[in-house]
């Protein structure tokens, strides 16, 4: 199975166990620059929706993962966001580690957790910083 029907499967399976959320695979844009022969498994996948209450939330909020492993970070809402390190924007670190850039509607980017310490991590979207959540490294 190569990179993209992994990750094409994990999409499926994602959205099969939460009817809050959609997801067009057939509308999904690459992002980022990407390998097929990428092996890197897929650890976790947070998705920009919307919650009941029409709210733009990351879901979900506190995510976990081993350092290297490889998160899929997925814009199910109708507005450009982004996956940036940092409190918000007038934090000194803010996307220092990392930063998306423009996630478009339906678009993904994939971010693997190699440039980081093991420890808890807040990220925010530049298009309203106020949408925050939080990532935890821990050792392999």
């Amino acid at each position: 199975m190569n990179h993209y029907q992994k990750i094409l499967s994990l999409i499926i399976v994602t959205t099969m166990f939460s009817s809050a959320f959609t997801f067009a695979s057939s509308n999904a844009q690459i992002q980022a620059p990407h390998s097929d022969t990428d092996s890197t498994p897929i650890a976790a996948v947070i998705m920009i929706t919307k919650d009941k209450d029409g709210n733009t939330i990351f879901n979900p909020q506190f995510t976990t993962i081993k350092l290297d492993e490889e998160i899929l970070v997925l814009n199910n809402d109708t507005v450009d966001h982004s996956f940036t390190n940092g409190e918000n924007p007038e934090d000194p670190m803010a996307g220092k580690i990392f930063d998306s850039g423009t996630l478009q509607p339906k678009g993904f980017i994939e971010y693997v957790a190699t440039n980081l310490s093991p420890g808890n991590y807040t990220f925010y979207t530049t298009t309203d910083p106020t949408i925050t959540a939080q990532i935890s490294i821990i050792e392999k």
